[in-house]
């Protein structure tokens, strides 16, 4: 096994994790996860939550049309 094999091999192990990943984000299973991630910035502050989760309804309704 020269360096050319092992880089070759070391590639195909990065592409499958890349791909991996890429459907793992883009699942969506996991859309309710990551809308309660994305409030976590705003969970001290009511107002700003409250108008955050009303552009995601609207966005929301939006796209559903």
């Amino acid at each position: 096994m020269d360096i050319g094999m092992i880089r070759g091999l070391g590639t195909v192990v990065v592409m499958v994790a890349f791909v991996g990943l890429a459907l793992w984000v883009f699942s969506s299973r996991r859309k309710s996860e990551f809308d309660e991630a994305t409030m976590l910035p705003f969970a001290d502050d009511p107002e700003a939550s409250k108008h955050v989760e009303q552009a995601q309804e609207k966005a929301s309704r939006s796209n559903n049309e």
